[in-house]
């Protein structure tokens, strides 16, 4: 946990701290052969742990023929229920074109289907009977794993790591730094669409006549 202190170097862009005459030094503190800070980087480290992490759902993944993207969406249906796309893309923690995509494949697969709703342009997506089942028989084995990960994390050293990540995703969703503008900012000065009624349209029609 050492390296995760704000150190120096630890974040993206910081020079490697020196050891002797500038020679790159491991975890422990002694220089290591090819290897430098670059791998101490928190976002290193972070995308470290989650394919740590999911490799151990792989295997199962495969056993079913389906990928990690396509397990989030099973399964954050099959808690949630029909979602519209866009809701389903932001739990699923993937972007909407890649998640078209997924969908489309889900589809012809047979384990998703698309719902029309009233007022809404892309309508739902649900799980279909045989989606269902598949995740029936898939997420009893996912949670398993995750079970393993909790007891050997130590159930108190869990809750301080959520709670640490959490405030690192805030914190950093929030940060500005020099010549950048953080991803709240960003949003709220983002040009909204202009909203025009069935008059604005019917009159704009009629003089392109």
């Amino acid at each position: 946990m050492k390296r995760l202190q704000g150190q120096k170097g630890d974040l993206p862009g910081a020079s490697p701290a020196a050891g002797s005459g500038g020679t790159p030094e491991t975890a422990t503190g002694s220089p290591g052969p090819g290897q430098d800070r670059f791998d101490d980087v928190l976002p290193n480290l972070l995308l470290d742990v989650r394919e740590a992490f999911l490799s151990g759902f792989r295997p199962v993944f495969r056993r079913y023929g389906v990928t990690d993207q396509q397990f989030r969406v099973l399964s954050v249906l099959h808690s949630s229920g029909d979602l519209e796309i866009s809701k389903l893309a932001r739990r699923c923690r993937i972007i909407g074109p890649s998640m078209t995509g997924i969908l489309n494949r889900m589809t012809a697969l047979g384990w998703v289907t698309r719902k029309s709703l009233k007022g809404q342009r892309w309508g739902a997506i649900s799980l279909t009977a045989s989606g269902r089942k598949l995740i029936q028989q898939l997420q009893p084995q996912a949670d398993n794993r995750s079970n393993a990960f909790s007891t050997a994390m130590g159930t108190a050293q869990l809750a301080v790591l959520v709670e640490l990540l959490v405030k690192a995703r805030d914190t950093a969703g929030s940060l500005d730094l020099p010549g950048t503008e953080s991803p709240a900012n960003a949003r709220s000065r983002a040009p909204r669409r202009r909203q025009t009624s069935s008059k604005q349209r019917a009159k704009a029609k009629g003089s392109r006549a």
